[in-house]
């Protein structure tokens, strides 16, 4: 019986860079193959064993070039790009790290920093923006309020190119938004609000016109900012709207009435006792022979009047009668700006409260929602969730029953103001 011959370990020659060996192995069968050994895995000795030797050398010359370049997992494939497109895309890959994917940020730079075929700053874009809507007919107090909010957004942004705003730009300003009084944050009705006027933009600027020589970017940076849901909106807002009571609407109208030959009677008349808007009342100047029938009781608000351009027509109550009739001045005087802006603040008098009233205490008297409604230009869901119950029905008598007396407004005995009963089924 021979001895048998003692197996020796194939080892790696002392010239190379790393221990990695192709060994010959017979098995019992007395089939040829290749093993590769010579390197660790989690502190493990590991081995790979290949049919053909070629397999074997590929494996191992893979192995080898990964091990000199200090753990980085290298692959061996053919590639058209040059050697400094390699290097460069292997340092963007470093710089990444296991964050983003190379892809993910070639395809944010291409929405925001490829330059379309025309660029052009944000302060430029909004002037062609402000000019087609202009054309488009919208009203020249919405066009400014548009214009200042639009502008106030360039500057803050220190206006870039339109291609370039990203939505954590949009984002970023929205958040800074504060009160008039720059200290508490601005309410979220503002910031969807701020949020629409900047989407509308952004919207504009991605739409094709080769008049304009659009789009000025690829991408509307503001789809992406959120917007506050209306049950968001309505938890913030206060929960009653500001009403004058009857007392305090008899004082301010008898005082107006003595004051520069009550030049603003007629506005604050048709403001509390037809809950027209201060804008839509603006906009009836001139037109209030067209507009305001004594003989019918009726007011129209034309769609190029009402705020939301829809036609609608408002009943005229005995007592606002007496008041039109009484004071046929302009609704709109000279010096109004300014007139008004002292009335508002000598009764600390808010924007809407003369509509808030109308509108409640027409509710609490007829106990219509959709009556009221129909005049105040607002769906029966705002009014029922607003102004339902907000007065019981005495206030809401004594309100339409405020007349001019002969230096003061006074009340009226109750048969000549009593709205006319509604219909009845039998």
């Amino acid at each position: 019986m021979s001895k048998p011959t003692k197996r020796t370990r194939t080892l790696a020659s002392k010239t190379s860079a790393n221990g990695i060996t192709i060994r010959p192995y017979v098995d019992k069968q007395g089939y040829v193959s290749y093993l590769v050994q010579g390197w660790k895995e989690n502190n493990k000795w590991q081995r790979r064993q290949f049919k053909e030797r070629a397999e074997a050398e590929t494996f191992a010359s893979t192995k080898r070039v990964e091990m000199e370049n200090k753990g980085r997992a290298q692959r061996m494939i053919l590639s058209p790009m040059t050697q400094q497109q390699h290097d460069a895309a292997l340092a963007a890959v470093d710089k990444l790290g296991g964050t983003y994917a190379l892809t993910e940020a070639v395809e944010f730079f291409l929405r925001h920093h490829r330059a379309p075929d025309y660029t052009i700053r944000v302060s430029d874009a909004l002037k062609v923006f402000i000019d087609e809507k202009e054309r488009d007919g919208l009203r020249p107090r919405t066009l400014a309020a548009l214009k200042r909010s639009l502008e106030r957004f360039a500057e803050k942004i220190h206006d870039p190119f339109t291609h370039e705003v990203t939505h954590e730009a949009v984002a970023g300003y929205l958040r800074q938004l504060r009160t008039a009084d720059g200290m508490a944050k601005a309410s979220l009705k503002f910031w969807n609000n701020s949020r629409n006027e900047l989407n509308g933009f952004f919207a504009w600027a991605t739409e094709k016109d080769r008049a304009t020589s659009r789009p000025f970017t690829f991408e509307n940076p503001v789809a992406a900012v959120r917007a506050y849901s209306a049950r968001q909106v309505r938890e913030q807002q206060a929960a009653k709207p500001m009403t004058t009571t009857p007392a305090g609407v008899r004082r301010i109208l008898g005082v107006i009435m003595r004051w520069r030959g009550g030049a603003l009677v007629r506005y604050y008349a048709l403001a509390y006792f037809a809950g027209i808007r201060p804008e839509e009342i603006q906009r009836m100047n001139g037109r209030e022979k067209e507009l305001i029938n004594l003989k019918t009781r009726t007011i129209t608000i034309p769609a190029n009047i009402s705020k939301t351009r829809q036609e609608r027509q408002v009943m005229i109550s005995n007592n606002l009668a007496q008041w039109l009739s009484r004071f046929p001045a302009p609704v709109i005087p000279t010096n109004f700006r300014r007139m008004n802006a002292k009335v508002r603040k000598h009764f600390a008098i808010s924007h809407d409260e003369a509509r808030h009233s109308f509108i409640s205490y027409h509710v609490a008297v007829h106990r219509s929602v959709g009556d009221a409604a129909l005049q105040a230009g607002n769906s029966e869901a705002i009014v029922k969730r607003h102004y339902l119950n907000l007065h019981p029905r005495e206030e809401g008598a004594e309100f339409f029953r405020i007349v001019p007396g002969k230096r003061r407004a006074v009340l009226a005995a109750p048969e000549t103001t009593a709205p006319q009963p509604h219909l009845k089924a039998i």
